[in-house]
């Protein structure tokens, strides 16, 4: 079976700017990648890297030049879907030589790592922050699921189909969860939904599997469920995360800043 890192929300931006007129998301990203190799040979192996969505910011040609030459100094195979923020001509253009991605239409896909089986749902509406699956991105998924043969599957969408109580960010999540719900129930094999979005670690249930969204390497957002909650996004804490895709195999979060240690019992 498959051990993925999972990684989102990098928002990458044309080189000599910042992400929302603060965050300079290259050099996080840069010290993201830094941090991972030094730590590959502890948390390893690994096989492949998963990024769902929001990989730039800006959208810009730039921007994805950017983040796949930081991507491929892991030296593993990288799968991407798009999130809100992409643009799915640049990001078609960037990626195709990596992700097998049609020429026109959602940037859906189907990978085989290792005896799993990658399904990447494209729930991208350009112009909005909103998420919403397409049929032909529904019907992508329950042709794959159908044709998994009881392999471990992975369904990896950027807008996840859970509500966190983030009210700013509940409003732009994914539009029809129902949809995707109804497809996953009729699966019995081993499944799980890997999200971002979210910019933190989030878990719950669709359809009798477990969803679990990835903490972003640039930024978080408070859990503050009240009504007058501010809304922005805090510096940290920044994080990755590994998934074990064999019987019992577990996902795990994990943060990019450790402390000191390990201490002695």
């Amino acid at each position: 079976m498959a051990r993925l890192l999972h990684l989102s929300d990098l928002h990458v931006v044309a080189t000599g700017t910042r992400a929302s007129g603060v965050l300079d998301t290259n050099a996080l990203l840069r010290a993201a990648i830094d941090t991972l190799s030094e730590r590959l040979t502890s948390i390893g192996p690994i096989d492949a890297v998963l990024v769902t969505g929001d990989i730039s910011d800006d959208g810009s040609a730039d921007s994805y030049a950017v983040a796949k030459a930081q991507l491929a100094r892991l030296g593993l195979p990288v799968f991407v879907i798009p999130g809100n923020h992409d643009r799915r001509a640049a990001f078609r253009e960037a990626f195709a030589d990596t992700v097998p991605m049609p020429d026109d239409g959602p940037l859906d896909w189907v990978v085989e790592v290792l005896g799993t089986r990658i399904v990447g749902l494209d729930t991208l509406v350009e112009g909005q922050g909103g998420g919403r699956l397409r049929a032909q991105s529904l019907n992508h998924l329950a042709e794959a699921l159908d044709q998994s043969e009881g392999r471990p599957v992975v369904v990896a969408l950027h807008h996840p189909p859970l509500r966190t109580g983030i009210r700013f960010m509940d409003a732009i999540g994914l539009e029809d969860a129902k949809a995707l719900e109804g497809i996953l129930r009729r699966h019995d094999g081993p499944l799980r939904v890997l999200a971002g979005h979210v910019h933190g670690v989030y878990h719950g249930m669709l359809g009798g599997h477990p969803v679990v969204t990835a903490p972003s390497t640039c930024s978080a957002f408070a859990l503050d469920q009240r009504e007058e909650a501010p809304v922005g996004f805090m510096l940290g804490p920044l994080g990755f995360a590994v998934l074990d895709t064999a019987p019992g195999g577990v996902w795990a979060a994990c943060s990019l800043a450790m402390g000191d240690g390990p201490y002695g019992f």
